[in-house]
């Protein structure tokens, strides 16, 4: 079986960018100036500037936490079918209508017997199948302009 592993080492590649070193600063300053309105609440003036102050904190802690979501992998279905008279192993992109301890319509090679199908599982990819990319080409030119 294969196993899922999220890649740390393209998270650790991708380091600071312009852009998110730009957000940091901007979320230190609005959180300063919080802050620096909070301290001025000692003043005569005061709730106006600890509800200024309290504002600001908030809205600099929110955009702190907001992320992008990461995009969904793609990924592809295998479907592995086993000979129910020699055992031998056959592994097939997953089609409609399979499920397991399904008898297929395709014979083995070796002794002619029925393939059963044994398991069905997900496969996440780094890069488009081949395939995919042929039929995403194909759906291209079938569609009228």
């Amino acid at each position: 079986m294969i196993e899922d592993e999220d890649n740390e080492e393209e998270i650790l590649k991708k380091g600071i960018t312009f852009k998110s070193a730009l957000k940091n600063i901007f979320i230190i300053i609005i959180i300063m100036l919080g802050a620096y309105f909070m301290y001025l609440g000692f003043s005569p003036n005061q709730w106006f500037y600890i509800i200024i102050g309290i504002s600001l904190l908030c809205i600099g802690t929110t955009i702190m936490q907001v992320q992008k979501e990461p995009p969904e992998p793609l990924r592809q279905t295998l479907t592995i079918l086993s000979c129910v008279i020699c055992g031998l192993i056959k592994v097939r992109n997953y089609e409609a209508g399979d499920f397991i301890f399904n008898k297929t319509a395709e014979n083995c090679d070796k002794c002619n017997g029925k393939f059963e199908i044994k398991q069905i599982y997900s496969v996440k990819l780094k890069s488009p199948t081949v395939e995919t990319k042929k039929k995403e080409k194909e759906d291209l030119k079938k569609k009228p302009n």
